[in-house]
C-alpha cells in the first residue's frame, strides 16, 4: 500500500480506529506515510475575517493543517466559487471583496467592475467611485452589456498599452488591478436569454474574451454561481478559471465539474458540508478541504465603504 490507498480507504478505517478521519502524509517517494487520527473534523469550527493588514497577500481560506491559504491579488488567476444558498459561497466572496476594497481604500490601484443581478454582492459599491463600472439588477439587460463592453474596450486599450518587451501589463493608477465580478452567472445568463437573446450572446462573447485574454492585462474574473452548469459555462471558459473553490453541492456531478480529480467518496460527502467549507484545486495544489473565512454581511458593508478606485 502507499500512502494514495490509506486515503482511498480512509472512510472505511475510521470507524474501526475510533476516529472522525485520517490526515495521511506521504514521506520520501511516497513508500512512507504518516497517519495522524483526527478525533474531530477540523473545519469544524467558524473563523472570522481578520482585520488588516491590509497589505500583503489576500486570506481565502484554512486548511485542514490549520494553515491559511493565501494569494497574491495581483497575480491571482480567475476565479470561480460555486455552492447552494447557505453554503457560505457568498461570504466568501465577501471576504475577497472586503480585502480588495480596504487595500484600494489605502491607495493600491485597484478597480471593482462587474455584473450583479441580485444588486447584493456589489451594492455597497454603489456610493464609491467603482459604481460606474458596475451593473446592479436585471431591469436594463443593456446596461449589463454596456458595463461588460466597457471592460473589453478596456481590455483592447491595455492590450495596446503592452510593452513591447513583456507579456504582462505593469499595473499603474491608468491601468489599475481590475477584479470583475461575476455574480450568479448562470441565472444572468438565463434571464439574458428569457430577455433578449442577442444581448445574451453579446454577453457571453464579452465574458469569454475576458477569460481567455485578460489576466496578462491584469484583469481578473471571480465567477460566483450555485451550480457551474456545463450548458451555461462551457468547457473553455472553465478551463480558464484556475482557481475553483466547490462549496456545499447538490450532487456529484457539480463537484465533478470543477474538480475532475475528486473521488467519488469525496464528491458524495461533500453533498452535506458544512457551511464555509469547501473543495478547493488550484494551479500547482492539489485538491484540499479548506474552511473559508466568515464575514457578515453587515461587515462587508462597513468595510467596503468609501473605496476609493
Amino acid at each position: 500500500m502507499v500512502a494514495a490507498d490509506v486515503r482511498d480507504l480512509a472512510d472505511r478505517l475510521c470507524p474501526h480506529l475510533g476516529c472522525h478521519s485520517l490526515r495521511v502524509e506521504s514521506r520520501g517517494h511516497g513508500a512512507y506515510a504518516v497517519i495522524t487520527l483526527l478525533a474531530s473534523d477540523p473545519l469544524a469550527g467558524v473563523y472570522t475575517l481578520p482585520r488588516g493588514p491590509i497589505t500583503g497577500p489576500v486570506l481565502l481560506a484554512r486548511d485542514e493543517e490549520a494553515q491559511d491559504v493565501t494569494a497574491d491579488l495581483y497575480t491571482m488567476p480567475h476565479t470561480i466559487a460555486s455552492g447552494q444558498t447557505g453554503s457560505g459561497k457568498s461570504s466568501f466572496g465577501y471576504s475577497l471583496l472586503a480585502q480588495a476594497a480596504e487595500r484600494a481604500k489605502a491607495g493600491e490601484p485597484i478597480r471593482i467592475a462587474g455584473v450583479d443581478p441580485s444588486s447584493v454582492t456589489l451594492r455597497p459599491f454603489a456610493g464609491t467611485a467603482h459604481a460606474e463600472h458596475i451593473s446592479l439588477g436585471l431591469k436594463d439587460p443593456a446596461r449589463i452589456e454596456r458595463t461588460l463592453d466597457r471592460l473589453v474596450t478596456d481590455l483592447d486599450n491595455r492590450l495596446e498599452a503592452m510593452p513591447i518587451a513583456s507579456d504582462i501589463l505593469p499595473i499603474t493608477d491608468e491601468h489599475p488591478l481590475t477584479l470583475i465580478v461575476l455574480e450568479e452567472w448562470p441565472a444572468t445568463l438565463r434571464a439574458l436569454d428569457a430577455l433578449d437573446k442577442k444581448v445574451a450572446a453579446r454577453v457571453r462573447g464579452h465574458v469569454a474574451r475576458l477569460l481567455a485574454e485578460a489576466r496578462k492585462v491584469r484583469m481578473m474574473v471571480f465567477m460566483l454561481v450555485q451550480r457551474p452548469e456545463a450548458n451555461l459555462i462551457g468547457g473553455a471558459e472553465r478551463a480558464q478559471l484556475g482557481l475553483r473553490l466547490s462549496f456545499r453541492s447538490d450532487s456529484v456531478e457539480s463537484v465533478r465539474l470543477l474538480h475532475s480529480d475528486a473521488d467519488p467518496a469525496m464528491a458524495a460527502g461533500h453533498s452535506t458540508a458544512l457551511p464555509g467549507v469547501a473543495l478547493m484545486s488550484a494551479v500547482g495544489r492539489g485538491l484540499t478541504r479548506v474552511r473559508a473565512p466568515w464575514l457578515p454581511y453587515a461587515d462587508y458593508v462597513r468595510r467596503v465603504g468609501g473605496a476609493a478606485a
